[in-house]
This record gives structure tokens, C-alpha cells and sequence, in this order.
């Protein structure tokens, strides 16, 4: 009998790729903390050979096309010092987002990031379970933010990349997490938000990037592509009187409005999301703790110059 592996003794390294496709070399510095562990081993399209028989009974099947997923969470949290990159800023990229960083001893020392449309770049992701070795080439994929109050913010991510045979392997890989800080949980003290200018008392909030994540198996072709992105979002908090705020004829008029989240405390481990135009969408009602809540959907809408519809500052 073959001694059990254990999923818990789990490392999950990525890098960005200097030629798409193309397995990049990782270190411990290329270590992703992270929770919430899902892997696909192996995943695709299967067809049906349709073989027919003299009698009853199932037809084989053919994998047709084969590639691998994986989805994970990492801590919402900033940095510290600030200036230097996340340890999650090469997921960002792969879910086509750039990285704009002004290091130290600039006076707003930070990093943005922002949505594009070309020349999206691709991880090659390694995860080791008890020293057997799943690995993904050109994964490219999709990311969510959810911030609950009372909880711990964290960012979601699921990546789609090519199949590669797992591997035995001697030993686990070395890590080093020093870039990831711990997030702090959503609350008053280290959370803020406001919509349309208005200082809301949330109680959730979630984000989603809205990638269109295709695998590609054509003749000459094995590719992960991002082929589109609607960026929306939610936000639930205490109801406002119509004086206050009307919602409800924001969303009659598809109101366009600034929205702004910030979590975290003074210079470091603070990301702040801005989303310029949050398109107010069809409000619902519920209750927590006795108290009368709305929700408020908004979709992200770019301005003439695209790629603007949000951003993350670290």
C-alpha cells in the first residue's frame, strides 16, 4: 500500500513567460500564497466515437482537446515597503492587466494597475502537491476581489493553461512569501468606500474582472486566450433615503458615477480600486442583522480611450 499524499503540503509558484507558451524557470521568490486551493489535473473536450454494434452499450470516447485549471485565493493586502511589487502583481498581469510601478524614493511611491486589451501576458504556473508536480504553460486568466465586512478580503483567481504530464519530484520546492503582507479584515478602522461621492456603509463588496478565459486546440494552435472582458460589480449597504441617494432612478437613467474602495491603513498594505464610471444597474433589498440593505449592482464602462475602465493602486 502506497503511503498517502498529503494536499495541505502544497506550493504554488508562477511566473510571467518571456515567450508565450514557452515553461519560464521558477524560484522561491516566484512563491504564491495562497488558500482556497482548487486543481483541475486534467481537463477537455471529449467526443464520441459513435461506434454502432449488433447490440446495446456505450461507444468510446477521445480526449479531443487537454489542458489543466487552477483557482485559488490570495490575500486583498497591500505592501510594505511601499513601491515594491506584490507578490501577486504576475497573477494581475495574466489576467491581462499591466503593472505601472513607481518605486521609492518617488514622492507617491506605488504601483497601479490597469486593464488591457494587447499583448496580454501568460504565467507558467507549477504546483507541487507532497512532491508530485502539476505544471501550466501559457495560463492566462480571470480575477475577483471580495471584501466582506468582518472577514478577510481576498482576491480569487482561476487560471486555464496547457497540460503538461505530472511529475514525481524529490522534494517540495523552496518558497519565500516575503512579498505577500497579511490582509487586514474589513471593517471600520480598514476599510472605506464610496459611490457617486457618498460614504456608504457596506457591508459587502465583490469584483470581478469579467475575462473571457477560451482554450484554443486547433491545427498548429494550443492556446489560452483572453477574448473579451466585461468588468462588473456589486456592493451591498445601508439603504439611503431618497434625499440622500435615488438609486432607484440612478438605475432608471443608467447613472455613470465614480466609485472608490480603500482597504488598508496609512502608506502600506492600503490597495485602493477606482472605477471612474460604475454604471448603476437594478438595485435588490435584504436585511442583515435586522437592518434594511440595498445592493447595487454597476458594470465598469471604459472611457473613449479604453483600457480606463478601473484600477488597483498598491
Amino acid at each position: 500500500m502506497s503511503a498517502p499524499k498529503f494536499f495541505r503540503k502544497m506550493a504554488i509558484l508562477a511566473v510571467i513567460e518571456a515567450t508565450v507558451g514557452t515553461l519560464a524557470l521558477v524560484t522561491a521568490a516566484n512563491a504564491i500564497e495562497v488558500s482556497d486551493v482548487t486543481l483541475t489535473p486534467i481537463e477537455g473536450d471529449e467526443a464520441d466515437q459513435g461506434v454502432i454494434r449488433p447490440y446495446f452499450g456505450a461507444s468510446e470516447t477521445s480526449m479531443v482537446t487537454l489542458y489543466r485549471k487552477v483557482a485559488f485565493s490570495v490575500g486583498y493586502a497591500g505592501v510594505s515597503p511601499a513601491g515594491t511589487l506584490p507578490g501577486y502583481s504576475p497573477l494581475l498581469r495574466g489576467c491581462a492587466a499591466s503593472a505601472t510601478n513607481t518605486p521609492a524614493p518617488a514622492p507617491t511611491p506605488n504601483t497601479v494597475f490597469a486593464p488591457v486589451t494587447d499583448d496580454i501576458e501568460s504565467l507558467s504556473i507549477y504546483a507541487t502537491i507532497d512532491k508530485r508536480l502539476y505544471k501550466m504553460a501559457g495560463a492566462r486568466g480571470n480575477a475577483k476581489v471580495v471584501c466582506d465586512a468582518k472577514a478577510i478580503p481576498k482576491w480569487q483567481f482561476e487560471f486555464t493553461g496547457s497540460f503538461v504530464p505530472v511529475e514525481d519530484v524529490a522534494s517540495m520546492p523552496a518558497v519565500n512569501y516575503s512579498a505577500f503582507q497579511r490582509p487586514l479584515g474589513v471593517n471600520k478602522l480598514n476599510t472605506t468606500f464610496s459611490i457617486d461621492g457618498y460614504t456608504a456603509a457596506a457591508n459587502s463588496f465583490q469584483f470581478d474582472f469579467g475575462n473571457q478565459v477560451v482554450k484554443q486546440d486547433l491545427m498548429n494552435v494550443d492556446t489560452t486566450e483572453i477574448t473579451g472582458r466585461t468588468s462588473t460589480g456589486s456592493v451591498t449597504f445601508r439603504d439611503t433615503d431618497v434625499a440622500t441617494k435615488d438609486w432607484l432612478a440612478m438605475a432608471r437613467t443608467s447613472a455613470k458615477v465614480p466609485l472608490l474602495l480603500k482597504h488598508g491603513q496609512a502608506a502600506t498594505n492600503t490597495v485602493s480600486l477606482s472605477v471612474p464610471l460604475a454604471q448603476i444597474g437594478k438595485p435588490t433589498f435584504s436585511e442583515v442583522e435586522g437592518v434594511h440593505m440595498i445592493t447595487v449592482p454597476f458594470r465598469c464602462i471604459p472611457s473613449n480611450a479604453g483600457n480606463d475602465e478601473w484600477s488597483f493602486t498598491v
